[in-house]
């Protein structure tokens, strides 16, 4: 039988893809390696309890949309709840873009915006970050008032660098183009943020929902969106809930991209509460927060290069004699010829398969070769992880 057509974007397109072997530990998708708090898990449970699951979900979402305007001080018409943040941004570039349009994204990021913005039917232009995986805004404004493109995606800490870029160089870029902005701060929550624009007025017990986002230049600029999800800080992947916030202009022609009923209504349920009682996570952020550190400053101190990151995952290359050396028993174990710096990372993917610990695989990747991404799990998995790779150096 022939093969079917479908339109040449999707056939075009590769198919996303992770590794889902078994395994002890795994660290390669970014989630959370804890369960729910106790608390929010107790109440879960009770609420379960005469769920009504024959009943259809609030249409847009509005209980869950609700809740985060009157945390944020905003018109609840700023907001819009999706199937995770990735459905809006897949949203987003179909309501902003078009065939023969051009979507501007960063590169190296998260790959899924290459294929949301071809998706739409636009044409992907990618803006290139600094060697060390930073936004440089002069850049970006330049390739914007060259290519003028439909809309501009900026990932804020960058997936799968980690790099966090200051809120003065995310205003400065706001602020000087045409197009509508996205601002993807699934990550945010890990950065430990400090900066606020001047002149925010929420009371300062508050002010950390906003630190370091770009969501404290909202009543400044209506040009520009953040995206946010229950997925990472929050724990909820598996319920896939994510939400949006911006300007009453381009939130509304957003929404209507978004079908009704998108999201079911047990993830509202459990988000909603989540998000009611999201200090629940600040010590268990904090301890992430310490163990990335920790976890980063070691993994330099064995020789690798380590990027900078303010997320929930490190991303590193061996360098210098310690690539030369893991290439070398590369080849000698898999009789595979690879280019040195794709073997030495091909290696300790391996490796911790072996050990059942799986993690990110980036080491063919154009502008990450031979990296590998590892997210920040339990204390307990951390030292299993770092305690495996020394035994590793050690043999070699």
């Amino acid at each position: 039988m022939s093969d079917y057509a479908v339109r040449q974007s999707i056939a075009a397109m590769e198919e996303y893809s992770v590794e889902t072997v078994e395994a002890d530990i795994i660290v390669n998708a970014n989630e959370s390696n804890y369960p729910l708090p106790e608390k929010i898990g107790k109440e879960l449970s009770a609420l379960v309890q005469g769920f009504p699951f024959n009943r259809y979900p609030p249409m847009k979402s509005e209980n869950l949309g609700e809740a985060i305007a009157k945390e944020f001080g905003i018109p609840t018409n700023c907001v819009v709840i999706s199937n995770g943040s990735s459905e809006l941004l897949e949203k987003v570039c179909y309501t902003f873009g078009g065939a023969g349009k051009k979507i501007a994204v960063p590169w190296p990021s998260f790959s899924m915006y290459l294929e949301y913005a071809e998706l739409a039917d636009s044409i992907p232009v990618k803006y290139p970050l600094t060697k060390e995986g930073y936004v440089d805004a002069d850049v970006v404004i330049e390739l914007c008032q060259r290519e003028k493109p439909a809309l501009l995606i900026i990932c804020n800490p960058n997936n799968p660098t980690g790099n966090y870029n200051e809120l003065s160089v995310m205003e400065k870029i706001i602020a000087n183009v045409d197009c509508p902005v996205v601002m993807d701060e699934a990550y945010m929550e890990f950065a430990d943020g400090k900066e606020v624009a001047p002149n925010d007025l929420r009371p300062l017990d508050k002010l950390w929902l906003v630190a370091g986002s770009t969501l404290s230049l909202l009543h400044k600029y209506n040009n520009f969106m953040v995206f946010k999800t229950f997925s990472k800080c929050y724990g909820l992947a598996g319920l896939r809930c994510g939400y949006g916030i911006g300007s009453p202009v381009l939130m509304r022609q957003l929404a209507k991209s978004v079908l009704p009923y998108t999201v079911n209504a047990f993830s509202l349920l459990a988000a909603k509460l989540v998000f009611e009682n999201k200090d629940l996570y600040r010590p268990r952020t904090k301890l992430i927060r310490a163990e990335r550190d920790a976890m980063a400053a070691e993994l330099k101190e064995l020789g690798f290069y380590v990027y900078d990151t303010a997320t929930n995952f490190v991303c590193f290359r061996a360098q210098g004699e310690l690539r030369a050396r893991l290439a070398a028993a590369y080849k000698a174990q898999y009789a595979d010829q690879l280019p040195e710096q794709v073997a030495s990372g091909k290696l300790l993917f391996k490796y911790f398969m072996a050990q059942s610990i799986l993690t990110r695989d980036f080491t063919g990747h154009p502008a990450l070769t031979g990296c590998l991404r590892i997210t920040v799990g339990t204390p307990e998995e951390n030292k299993v992880i770092m305690a495996k790779l020394r035994e590793l150096l050690a043999a070699i």
